[in-house]
């Protein structure tokens, strides 16, 4: 991975499409702050309400899992015009509501019963495609997206777990706090100074990613504080390491709308504005899996 420190805002065509800028064209470096500002705000709420839930208790939060993997689903499969949306959608809820079920009935099993129903989603992915019948275009894009929103949306899962664990009610909200805090202060950063950037194309740069990591080693130091596991540092390691994480995740989600925006059909109408709720939801999903293994590691 190199770093590009002589790209400028203007560069950032990706991240325009996903502001609602017509494709192709060069988008300022107000628009690209606006985006990141968008996201951060995006990220802001999502996490807020996953750690009200989580606070609250077991239901609430399976509440609140419930409602961003819904926004997810619909986020992802019309934001990113993935073929197949309709199969894409019922395989979606069956696999979400089969990860929540699971890890809810088998709550000391780990992800292990999120594995049984991923399993069982691999033929069905097949058996969608099979169905298209004459109007099967785009098989690959079709699958490889709609896997990829399946294993956001039973990642999701993990935080039902790790809630019915011993300290369950200060472990989550604090591994969540590390995420959302994280990816708010990378995406200001980025609104403010994005450069030295990973690449042109796209406006993140290395600076937001520090200042994430450092965002989240504070929320993890005080959230879990009391935790006896996660003293003498060990709290703000977890929290950097989950924050760094998370936007990394950031980043390459940015990369991907970049490509989206570049390949036919180009975004228009909601799909543009669905894009960035997308990439918030599906990063934050795809960072519980991580908090999960590193909150276990050091508490076992």
């Amino acid at each position: 991975m190199t770093v590009d420190s002589s790209a400028t805002p203007a560069e950032s065509v990706g991240e325009d499409a996903a502001a609602g800028a017509p494709a192709g064209r060069q988008p300022s470096a107000a628009a690209a702050g606006t985006l990141q500002i968008q996201l951060a705000v995006l990220t802001a709420l999502t996490g807020g309400v996953l750690a009200a839930g989580s606070y609250l208790g077991v239901v609430p939060l399976l509440v609140a899992v419930g409602l961003v993997q819904l926004l997810l689903t619909v986020s992802w499969l019309f934001g990113t015009a993935v073929p197949g949306r309709r199969g894409g959608l019922v395989l979606a809820v069956l696999a979400a509501g089969g990860a929540d079920a699971a890890t809810v009935h088998w709550p000391h099993s780990g992800y292990s019963p999120v594995l049984g129903v991923l399993g069982l989603a691999v033929p069905l992915l097949f058996a969608h495609q099979l169905s298209r019948g004459v109007v099967r275009t785009r098989v690959v894009e079709s699958l490889a997206d709609i896997t990829v929103l399946l294993v956001a949306l039973v990642a999701l899962a993990g935080l039902l777990v790790l809630r019915r664990q011993g300290n369950g009610d200060i472990l989550t909200p604090a591994v969540l706090g590390a995420i959302t805090a994280g990816l708010v202060a990378a995406h200001f950063t980025d609104a403010v100074y994005p450069a030295p950037r990973f690449d042109p194309a796209v406006a993140r740069g290395l600076p937001a990613v520090v200042v994430g990591v450092l965002a989240g080693a504070l929320v993890g130091l005080l959230g879990l504080r009391r935790v006896i596991e996660f003293t003498g540092g060990r709290g703000a390691f977890v929290g950097a390491a989950i924050a760094a994480v998370a936007c990394l995740l950031s980043i390459g989600a940015a990369f991907s709308g970049v490509r989206a925006s570049a390949l036919p059909p180009a975004p228009v109408g909601a799909a543009v504005r669905l894009r960035p709720v997308a990439a918030v939801l599906m990063t934050m999903a795809l960072s519980t899996p991580a908090a999960y293994v590193l909150v276990n590691a050091l508490a076992g």
